[in-house]
């Protein structure tokens, strides 16, 4: 069934040569290199499934939950028996990484290696992912999603197993430490039984809590056989660099490096500001005296198209609730200023619900950012992504143009031992060696190349290019 589904499909590297030749893209060896990796990870998944994996270790659990009541009633006879012997039939082997993209299991499964691709930002990244996914028939149980999601949907999992277990437990069964009972751990199995491909795009580590969940994450989940494609904006062994506690993630490290082939997308092209033109007509720079923009207030009432102006409140993940003051009541458009939006206590899954329920948002006022301000900030590179990512049309008037909305420094110093002045964000718990700041923590390192990727997107999205398409789709 597998094959015939995929005679349907064509490979990611024959798609890019089509689009070249209907003029929808330029030609890019970088791109094309990394279409062929896919083409080849394509090949590959047209037979696998991770269920006969998954089946088995769940056996594999019930026997020893089984043998090990029987051990600790056969302890309390005097004796040592019924211990459990596992199976050494179905133990992993893996070669070390190289361009093979099959990685043997046993003699009889194989568990293909994923791809990791980096690049610089615009480059195709997420473009050759979409392409990669679209091309995988919906007989393979696949997932894509934006990281910013994925890690949201892993807290809810592992919420909700804590309240069930809290339920029927009691309070005392969150100190036993066994890894049967660890809740990220059976989050991560559940979600290995649900996909055998799950591709993430913009891949980034920022604070100890996700990367110590992340560790624990990836070792059930490519132990259970599940393909990992990502991209990101750097390497592996540059994630969560500078972090708090780095050296318990390391092993994250290795394990992406050994289960996924990483590839660098070689190029210097940034293709959404190569293409947007016209964005001058939906990104409005303000003058200092200004407070509000004519154009953007005639374009949403075009929008509104004589509609009433509507006060909509949106459902939000873990039973809250988000109010929109000004909105088209069928959700095509909502208008919003920087302020609501980034200096209150919101984040991801408020902008989710924005970007799910809006086709168009404009932001009013957004104010020039620089590290000292990162909070603000990165709830705005993240508003960004998950606008991008549901395909939302934008507009904005603020006090610089788009590519000088991010300034990456902080406009602070302070004293070094030696007296001299330095520009680290002292405004941050960072990890410190006699009193000397050592290192920016991760959040901060991230953020930096967060403002480029976000420059790049609203270019994309604020042009005429993007609007007709959302506008089309509407």
């Amino acid at each position: 069934k597998n094959s015939i589904d995929f005679d349907d499909f064509s490979s990611v590297s024959q798609v890019i040569i089509d689009q070249i030749e209907k003029g929808h893209l330029f030609p890019d060896d970088a791109q094309k290199k990394a279409a062929h990796l896919l083409s080849k990870l394509q090949s590959v998944l047209e037979k696998y499934d991770n269920s006969l994996l998954v089946n088995y270790f769940k056996k594999q659990e019930a026997l020893e939950e089984k043998l090990t009541k029987e051990t600790a009633i056969s302890q309390t006879k005097g004796n040592e028996e019924g211990k459990l012997e596992k199976d050494k039939d179905f133990s992993l082997s893996y070669r070390k990484a190289s361009d093979n993209l099959q990685e043997p299991f046993h003699l009889e499964f194989k568990i293909p290696r994923g791809l990791y691709i980096f690049g610089d930002v615009g480059t195709g990244k997420s473009m050759l992912m979409d392409i990669f996914y679209s091309q995988i028939p919906s007989c393979v149980k696949k997932r894509r999603v934006h990281f910013h999601q994925f890690m949201h949907d892993v807290h809810e999992r592992i919420h909700a197993i804590k309240q069930k277990d809290l339920r029927e437990k009691g309070r005392n069964f969150h100190i036993d430490t066994a890894e049967v009972n660890n809740p990220v751990v059976r989050a991560a199995k559940i979600l290995s039984g649900e996909v055998s491909l799950l591709c993430f795009d913009e891949f980034q580590v920022t604070d100890i809590a996700d990367a110590l969940i992340l560790k624990q994450l990836f070792a059930i989940l490519f132990q259970y056989g599940t393909v990992v494609v990502a991209t990101s904006n750097r390497p592996p062994s540059d994630l969560y660099e500078g972090g708090i506690n780095r050296s318990y993630f390391l092993p994250s490290i290795s394990q992406l490096e050994r289960h996924c082939i990483v590839h660098e997308l070689h190029s210097m092209v940034d293709y959404r500001k190569l293409l947007s033109k016209g964005m001058d007509s939906f990104f409005i720079v303000l003058k200092p005296q200004e407070q509000t923009s004519p154009q953007i207030d005639k374009t949403y009432q075009i929008l509104l198209n004589g509609a009433n102006e509507k006060i909509i409140t949106l459902s939000v993940r873990f039973k809250r609730s988000l109010v929109v003051k000004c909105a088209h009541s069928n959700g095509l458009v909502a208008k919003f200023d920087f302020e609501e939006l980034c200096r209150r206590d919101i984040g991801a899954a408020d902008y989710q619900a924005i970007a799910d329920y809006f086709q168009i948002v404009i932001i009013e006022n957004i104010p020039r950012m620089t590290l000292k301000q990162h909070d603000e900030a990165r709830r705005f590179i993240t508003l960004i992504d998950e606008l991008y990512e549901k395909k939302c049309a934008l507009m904005c008037s603020a006090y610089y143009a788009s590519e000088n909305l991010f300034l990456a420094r902080c406009e602070d110093t302070v004293p070094t031992a030696t007296g001299e002045k330095t520009d680290k964000e002292f405004w941050i718990d960072v990890a410190q060696t006699n009193d000397n700041i050592i290192n920016e923590i991760a959040g901060v390192r991230e953020l930096k190349f967060a403002f480029r990727r976000a420059s790049s997107r609203i270019c994309e999205m604020c042009s005429k290019r993007w609007w007709d398409q959302a506008l089309k789709k509407s």
